[in-house]
């Protein structure tokens, strides 16, 4: 169940069940006290989260009061800008929804990108006009706001407080796994996915130690992390290595304490990542059973996606 948890002892928190498909009323009744002016679409989201509406309609509807002007009918000021909120919603939503409806909110968001208005320029913070088909905010609300911990500080935190391990690495993960899925979808850049995994795989073990809480591989974080990113993306990445592509993520390559220099995606690059994932599989750092488990898994999806694109490119070559 969604409770909050602010003044809840560190260790107490109820790991979230990512298995349900129901979010509880709480969530819900919480984000209309959180915003009193966005009640009537919350009510729209709880209708999509319901299967009363479709994604379309619940875009629609989620947005026609905000596109429309009025939002804020009863003469009250402008407190924040209303577009930003109701990205803020949808981020919250993907955020405490369990990973089961995760498909369901990128259905939502797609929606979105089908609109041809926007919202209403008094409703909003800005000097242009915004349309909803580029989801104005949404971008650096997620990751502003639900990406920016580095591993490191999570870890020391529940080094500090044992029983928190468990919520806290759950959390991280269930993150970077939407994360993942939002970025295949295109709705964050793809950059940040190769920085993810090259910062996980390719940094130089023998300098771990020395590195700042920031800077420093945690391995329960960081390795299934990785692993969430290359079932999301593994199919982009391969095409990459077979094109040689550049990006802009792998500027992390050029860093002093990373293995490899290559300044764009091949497949050398694709061969050590599954290298690095087998090492962890098998355990050969005293890796905990949940690193070896997403490892694996993440070697027996890359082998997947080189074999269904060699079918694929014999198919047509024949």
């Amino acid at each position: 169940m969604f409770r909050d948890v602010s003044n809840v002892i560190p260790g107490d928190q109820p790991l979230p069940d990512e298995n349900s498909h129901i979010v509880p009323d709480e969530w819900f009744d919480h984000r209309v006290r959180a915003d009193q002016y966005l009640s009537e679409e919350v009510e729209a989201l709880k209708a999509y989260h319901d299967k009363c509406l479709t994604g379309g309609e619940a875009a629609y509807a989620i947005t026609r009061r905000v596109t429309d002007g009025t939002a804020l009918d009863d003469g009250t000021m402008l407190a924040n800008d209303q577009c930003f909120a109701l990205m803020s919603l949808l981020a919250s939503a993907l955020d405490k929804w369990p990973l089961t409806r995760t498909g369901d909110l990128i259905t939502l968001l797609q929606a979105f990108r089908r609109l041809e208005d926007g919202p209403n320029k008094s409703l909003i913070f800005s000097d242009h006009s915004l349309e909803w088909k580029h989801l104005p905010y949404f971008s650096s609300i997620w990751c502003n706001d639900y990406c920016q911990e580095r591993p490191g500080y999570i870890a020391e935190r529940y080094h500090q407080f044992p029983t928190r391990r468990s919520y806290e690495m759950a959390i991280y993960l269930k993150r970077q796994d939407v994360w993942a899925q939002l970025t295949a979808a295109g709705f964050t850049p793809i950059k940040d996915a190769y920085f993810i995994v090259i910062w996980a795989l390719e940094q130089k073990a023998e300098l771990n130690d020395s590195l700042d809480p920031s800077e420093k591989i945690i391995p329960e974080l960081h390795i299934p992390a990785a692993a969430r990113w290359i079932h999301a993306l593994g199919k982009r990445f391969y095409q990459d290595a077979v094109e040689e592509k550049l990006q802009d993520g792998y500027r992390v390559s050029r860093f002093p304490n990373m293995v490899l220099n290559y300044d764009h995606m091949c497949k050398d690059r694709w061969a050590f990542w599954e290298k690095r994932f087998t090492e962890f599989a098998n355990g050969a750092g005293g890796e905990d059973e949940l690193t070896k488990k997403e490892a694996k898994a993440a070697v027996e999806h890359m082998q997947a996606v080189v074999k269904a694109w060699e079918m694929e490119n014999e198919s047509i070559a024949g």
